[in-house]
């Protein structure tokens, strides 16, 4: 089926584009001292600013409570010899919230992107390398710096979110740009990098300040799979703990251990948040399914989108200190980078995922965004408030490290970056306090102990730190702990059974008493972890059910951690518990423990799993735990559940007949990856004056049920025989059932009767016949764009189009239509009066009867082929158009011509002539354009209607003026956003395509083209993938829409509320 897709719905893509991309490059006014909006209570302030730090992008406590940020020029472009990144600690002395001093702990680094304090050691991730600094003499300056692991990603997605948990893992995430073959073995397995390196990780070697063999790693936007991983202190045991991202920026854990991050989306639908779990794919690069949310039991599930596709997730906080008020307690912080603002997420329960309870608002706000990904717009008042990490000091204040105006700076040599260099670049952290709670007062918490040794804390100094928000004084004080070991058990286990501890302090003294027990024998011990786990224990305190859980939760945890094989029969019971998160937990531990000969009572177990993500880990562990062959024995099991966990772990090991069979084994929704279409349909004209015929070809036996609503078909829905005649304009649904059964995949066929205006103002081409072929030639209406196909009949596609040309209306022909050599070839009739274009094989001369009275052009049109066919043209006055055969009187080239056709009259708009044209803007009209060409709701949402595969277009008046709109329309790559510019693929069958990737598994990936057809792609098919040189919004309306149609359509936008 032949797709057409109006010249309007491109219109808006490149609105919706260019809204996140508009010129960043152009130099505004940026007021440097306008802080941004805030919830009403809260008060927020400069902590520190330029000069002393710029484009910040992580920030940590330390164990006296200083904040260190990490910072400097190194981000978007490096060389070699670029300037370096630097951290330095902010002091605030006399506790006033503003640091006044700024002392530099490290520098000549590569892009500081997170850190993490364990020990007497910072851990920081500096793409390509994750690296240790030490300061040995206690004079806050770093004196060792170790390389832990080299050759990871480039800047640009890269290790982020490094956090150590209560069971001893430091955890990080991974974006999706490609490592170098000398990474450590479980990120080149992840991106299937091969290599033969045999470097031993974890680096060993030690270097000062002045001999650290900073690497370099160039930036390139190839991308593979992120991830999460995680390593045992030392850097050993690197394992992948998740995968399937694109670039996770920030990861946190909430009191009772459990991840919440955030995942830089690939385009549509949004930025997601989603709960990491052991084991889990969310998608990217997935075997066989793609699902951004998860919603497919194939896919890991996600927990929430951001509320613009053009977010971008940074800095995630859980706040559990007592500055805020208590409604914004245990609720989590995340920063949007791209939307200028701090959400509040308020978590809660549904089964073992954590979902938002509310929706989230914003408490910080810098305003609407201003250039999307990239750019800032400033203006006097406007904040530039661009959070890129934030944390939560002793104090009880958020801290929010805010980037500059620019997305980073450009290239100097070091030896030329200067203080004037540098004063060209902002960069400040803020500080967010609540005018009704009182700060933790630094008395209480800067007290005596902390100039001690923590090996002489008292057994209640070091509980005071377990329950901290401070990430450090948690993971020291538990270190301790454990260091003391079974001379603290007592104490501990009394603390964990009198039900007194906050959250965050219990769930790291029972991890802290699962180490105790790791290292010793406590087989004589009256509590154990054993005990923990089970239901029957009471505390002493009254009414503490979540409490007990969270013990609970965790002591299950603690049994797999601690391998303790003794605990499987009490796992397997814990398989039937009534809490999803208990069941969770004991999966997780019989994975790491293994199942040995307790299969058979393991899968009595989970058998009638119906949690969902309690099944989709059930049947990740079930594929690491037994063979192949044990697992196609389950296939033929009476008990759905085991089957269907079956089969899809053979499915993701990359069995196709079972992936082509998907949605009978699985009884879910049929989706368009069915290679199974079993249905096709078709018009006699998509576009239509008066009536069109639709038909129905099923091969497969059943009803074929049909929607004219937008709605999805059931086997209620209409029925017909095949053939169906339309006289209104309809979104068409049509499948295939049979037994009430859906048992094909949904096809859908977008039908426009053409209004009087439209007849008026567009060019139609219609009632196309003719010999060969002909007969069943389409009209792609303003459809001609690079990567569109060139033939009906072969896979070439077009590389080169002229300006001119693109978005031009294209009669695909077919190439076996070549040899023609008919004097009434090819007849149609254009509605206005229109230019012709030809296009004619450049390998030989056009018949002369065929290009009479046309004239040949400089302009060329370039195939997939390899060649260029010249252009020829002539103008035509509305009605019947006839054309000569290819090779009308017996000679001409070897391969067919190509018909496009534009509306006379047009000639090149620019931007003043645009502009000068709203001031006669007729809002109506626009909005019959808008409407009435039947597109642009397929791939937006005006007024809460349509799909939204774009940002909403509703309120765009407060973002962006008119002269923004009109000028990303008619220069849309003047600038273009990572993100939003082209990808050409070039295949094995000689097509090259071009647009933008949306989604990607390991065997297939679907590519938009600039019309909006999707395309899908099978991976092996690929031979080279580049970034294009274009925006991936069409430059075409400059020659296609006239100054007035740009008014008009733009007028109406900007009316939309």
């Amino acid at each position: 089926m032949e797709l057409s897709f109006s010249i309007i719905k491109r219109l808006l893509i490149i609105i919706f584009i260019s809204e996140l991309s508009f010129l960043p490059m152009l130099k505004a006014e940026v007021d440097k001292d306008a802080l941004p909006n805030v919830e009403e209570g809260f008060q927020i302030n400069f902590f520190v600013k330029e000069p002393h730090i710029i484009n910040p992008s992580s920030l940590c406590f330390d164990k006296k409570g200083q904040l260190y940020v990490g910072a400097g020029p190194q981000y978007r472009h490096p060389k070699e010899d670029s300037p370096t990144d630097y951290i330095k600690i902010l002091i605030d002395s006399d506790n006033d919230g503003v640091a006044e001093t700024v002392k530099t702990f490290a520098e000549g680094l590569n892009c500081v992107q997170a850190m993490a304090w364990k020990g007497d050691e910072l851990w920081v991730a500096n793409a390509p390398e994750l690296t240790v600094l030490r300061d040995t003499d206690g004079d806050d300056v770093a004196d060792e710096y170790q390389i832990i692991y080299t050759g990871l990603n480039n800047l640009r997605h890269s290790v982020h979110g490094l956090n150590w948990g209560p069971d001893g893992w430091l955890y990080f995430t991974m974006g999706n740009t490609w490592v170098k073959p000398n990474a450590p073995k479980p990120i080149r397995d992840l991106q299937g990098i091969k290599s033969d390196d045999k470097t031993q990780y974890p680096l060993t070697k030690i270097y000062t300040k002045e001999t650290y063999p900073k690497s370099f790693h160039p930036l390139n936007k190839q991308e593979m799979e992120g991830g999460i991983f995680r390593c045992k202190p030392g850097g050993y045991d690197l394992e992948l703990f998740a995968r399937g991202m694109r670039n996770p920026w920030d990861m946190c854990m909430d009191s009772g251990f459990n991840w919440l991050a955030t995942d830089n989306d690939p385009g549509r639908p949004g930025e997601r948040i989603f709960m990491p779990i052991r084991h889990g794919h969310y998608s990217m690069k997935h075997p066989w399914k793609f699902d951004w949310m998860g919603k497919h039991i194939a896919v890991a599930p996600s927990s929430d989108l951001f509320p613009s596709v053009s977010g971008s997730g940074t800095g995630v906080v859980f706040y559990s200190s007592e500055h805020f008020p208590k409604k914004y307690r245990d609720h989590y912080l995340i920063a949007d980078w791209t939307n200028n603002c701090i959400f509040l997420y308020n978590p809660k329960w549904v089964g073992a995922l954590q979902v938002p309870a509310e929706t989230k608002r914003k408490i910080v706000d810098g305003g609407a965004t201003q250039g999307g990904d990239l750019g800032y717009k400033g203006a006097k008042g406007r904040s530039l408030f661009r959070p890129t990490d934030i944390e939560i000091g002793p104090d009880g204040a958020l801290y929010i490290a805010g980037w500059g105006s620019v997305y980073g700076t450009e290239y100097v040599p070091k030896e030329k970056w200067t203080a004037e260099e540098n004063a060209k670049y902002q960069g400040r952290v803020f500080r967010l306090t609540h005018k009704g709670s009182p700060l933790i007062s630094k008395n209480k918490w800067n007290t005596q102990k902390r100039t001690k040794e923590m090996k002489t804390w008292s057994f209640k100094e070091l509980m005071e730190d377990l329950g901290s928000n401070v990430h450090v004084w948690r993971v020291h004080s538990q270190d301790e702990l454990i260091r003391r070991g079974k001379t603290t058990r007592a104490e501990l286990v009394s603390s964990i059974l009198s039900g007194g501890l906050n959250e965050t302090q219990a769930t790291w003294a029972i991890w802290a008493l699962g180490h105790i027990d790791k290292n010793n024998d406590t087989s004589k011990e009256q509590w154990s972890i054993t005990n923990f786990a089970d239901a029957e224990w009471n505390s002493k305190e009254k009414n503490i059910d979540e409490y007990k859980l969270n013990i609970r939760i965790q002591a299950t945890r603690i049994l797999g951690e601690n391998a303790t094989s003794s605990a499987i029969p009490q796992l397997i019971k814990l398989l039937t518990d009534d809490e999803p998160r208990i069941r969770l937990a004991a999966m997780g531990s019989l994975d790491r423990i293994g199942w040995g000969n307790h299969v058979e009572a393991i899968l009595d177990a989970i058998a009638y799993e119906t949690d969902r993500v309690t099944f989709y880990t059930n049947w990740q562990v079930m594929r690491r735990q037994l063979p192949e062959a044990k697992r196609y024995e389950i296939l033929k099991e009476e008990r759905i559940g085991l089957r269907r966990m079956a089969a899809l772990g053979l499915m993701e090991e990359g069995n196709r007949e079972l992936q082509n069979k998907a949605d009978e084994i699985l009884g879910s929704e049929i989706n368009n990856n069915n290679p199974l279409r079993g249905l096709t349909i078709s018009a006699s004209e998509e576009y239509f004056r008066e009536l069109t015929t639709v038909k129905f070809a099923a091969s497969l036996a059943g009803d074929i049920r049909y929607t004219l609503d937008g709605s999805k078909p059931t086997y209620k829905s209409q029925k017909t025989k095949g053939e169906l005649q339309l006289n209104q304009s309809a979104t068409l649904h049509a499948a295939v059932f049979k037994n009430q059964k859906r048992i094909s995949v949904i096809e859908t066929l977008t039908l426009n009767k053409i209004s009087d205006s439209e007849w008026r103002d567009r060019l139609f081409v219609r009632k196309i016949r003719g010999e060969g072929s002909a007969k069943s030639y389409l009209a792609q209406l303003d459809g001609l764009q690079r990567g569109t196909k060139v033939y009906m009949d072969r896979d070439y596609t077009f590389t080169e189009v002229p300006d001119i040309l693109s978005g031009a209306t294209h009669i695909r022909t077919a190439n076996d239509d070549k040899s023609n050599t008919s004097n009434e070839f090819l007849r149609f009739e254009v509605n206005l009066p229109a230019t012709l274009y030809l296009a004619y094989d450049g390998r030989s001369a056009p018949p002369e009867d065929l290009v009479d009275g046309m004239e040949k052009t400089s302009m060329k049109v370039g195939i997939s082929n390899g060649e260029f066919f010249p252009v020829y043209r002539r103008a035509f006055q509305a009605g019947e158009v006839m054309l000569l055969g290819n090779k009308n009187g017996g000679k001409g080239g070897e391969s067919m011509y190509q018909v496009f056709l534009t509306k006379s009259g047009l000639k090149k708009t620019n931007i003043s002539e645009a502009t000068l044209a709203m001031k006669k803007a007729n809002i109506k009209h626009g909005e019959e354009i808008f409407f009435g060409r039947g597109t642009c709701l397929a791939c937006h949402q005006v007024k809460g209607k349509g799909v939204a595969l774009g940002p909403d277009l509703n309120g765009i008046s407060k973002r962006r003026g008119t002269e923004y709109i009109i000028r990303s329309i008619l220069l849309p790559d003047e600038y273009i956003v990572e993100g939003f510019q082209q990808t050409s693929l070039e295949l094995k069958n000689r097509q090259k395509l071009f647009g933008m990737i949306q989604e990607e598994t390991n065997q297939t990936l679907k590519i938009y083209l600039l019309t909006g057809e999707k395309i899908s792609v099978n991976t092996n098919e690929i031979i080279k993938r580049d970034d294009a040189k274009n925006s991936s919004m069409p430059s075409s309306f400059a020659h296609t829409m006239n100054a007035q149609d740009i008014a008009d359509v733009t007028a109406w936008i900007m009316q939309l509320q």
